[in-house]
């Protein structure tokens, strides 16, 4: 089945039909196709799924970019992990409480946004990543974890603003390994000090 039939029987699940556009801005739905009408592109945020990622979307090879914003998901299949060629998910606004197993399979992934969910503790999962350069993990009720991140050897922003962390493991840092690490409104206890060296720029 081609991905022109596949967004075919998707816009028949979505109470708006999504129109083909040349580029996906955050605020535009519809897709992107290449030049070998594959889709590349997608977003279908606020778009009443009650919950549910269609099962067309998995079948989606090519795709590269997925904005998922605003739609009560609360689970994020196993089939992610055929989407190989992903290198940006926004899913925030959503009710997630945990991850899927095969995230690490999408190793191109370079961007993942996660906040404004319901998760409550930094899945292990996040440090077999390989190629994640950002993750947004804002707005959750994050209490432990942290220790993953520090785990893994691509990340470099990390957004963990308005959780419930009241430590973060500052001596596990690596020299120059962080160019943000944002840490604002969280019950940390007092900070005790790794050199702000390591981090080019640390917000708490």
């Amino acid at each position: 089945m081609s991905d022109i039939q596949t967004i075919k029987i998707l816009n028949k699940q979505l109470y708006r039909p999504l129109k083909q556009d040349e580029k996906i801005r955050w605020i535009t739905k519809g897709y992107v196709l290449n030049d070998d009408q594959q889709l590349t592109h997608l977003s279908i945020f606020k778009s009443q799924l009650n919950g549910t990622i269609p099962d067309e979307i998995f079948k989606l090879e090519s795709l590269e970019y997925i904005d998922i914003r605003e739609n009560n998901i609360d689970n994020i299949p196993e089939a992610i992990g055929q989407l190989t060629q992903l290198r940006y998910i926004d899913i925030r606004i959503n009710k997630l409480s945990s991850l899927p197993q095969s995230l690490p399979l999408l190793e191109k992934l370079e961007r993942l946004y996660l906040g404004h969910n319901a998760l409550h503790e930094i899945p292990a999962l996040i440090s077999q990543l390989a190629s994640l350069n950002l993750i947004d993990l804002s707005d959750n009720e994050i209490t432990e974890g942290c220790e993953s991140l520090l785990n893994s050897k691509s990340l470099r922003n990390i957004y963990l603003n308005n959780n419930q962390l009241t430590s973060f493991p500052f001596e596990k840092v690596g020299i120059e390994q962080l160019d943000e690490l944002v840490l604002i409104d969280n019950p940390l206890d007092e900070y005790q000090g790794t050199t702000r060296d390591k981090i080019n720029r640390l917000i708490l």
